[in-house]
């Protein structure tokens, strides 16, 4: 995948922590600071306790596909080349399936992915310094 039109992510105060760590290569995932439940998207009270003490972990990176569209035609020509390109949903591992992103798969994957296929993390850097997560399948996980 490209990274040469991509358009940098759009950051608040509350997801700000989330993408510094993909600048940096490092998963990052949101939890209360008081009960310790996991959250997404990040925000700064806990929707269960209601607690203003988030705190932000590094995840393992891996994880799995739970929901996957992969998409044939291009909606924009500027991504044509880069077709088919799988789109999923990931759950990632460690997060008691709270934490679900919504990625695309590395090149190659499109053809063979399957909702429950294990993935791992890997970083798209952009022009600005920014990067995006992206996965790709883990072929053999037990190993």
């Amino acid at each position: 995948m490209s990274a040469r039109l991509r358009t940098p992510p759009l950051t608040d105060p509350d997801s700000a922590a989330f993408w510094e760590g993909c600048a940096a290569g490092v998963l990052l995932g949101q939890r209360c600071g008081d009960c310790g439940a996991w959250r997404w998207p990040p925000r700064e009270h806990c929707p269960r306790c209601h607690a203003a003490a988030p705190v932000w972990e590094r995840l393992a990176g891996t994880g799995r596909i739970a929901g996957l569209a992969v998409v044939h035609r291009p909606l924009d020509p500027t991504i044509a080349d880069e077709l088919p390109l799988a789109v999923a949903h990931i759950e990632l591992d460690g997060t008691e399936a709270a934490i679900v992103l919504t990625s695309t798969l590395g090149t190659g994957d499109a053809g063979r992915a399957r909702v429950g296929d294990a993935v791992a993390v890997g970083f798209l850097p952009l022009p600005d310094g920014a990067a995006l997560p992206t996965f790709t399948l883990i072929d053999n996980p037990e190993e």
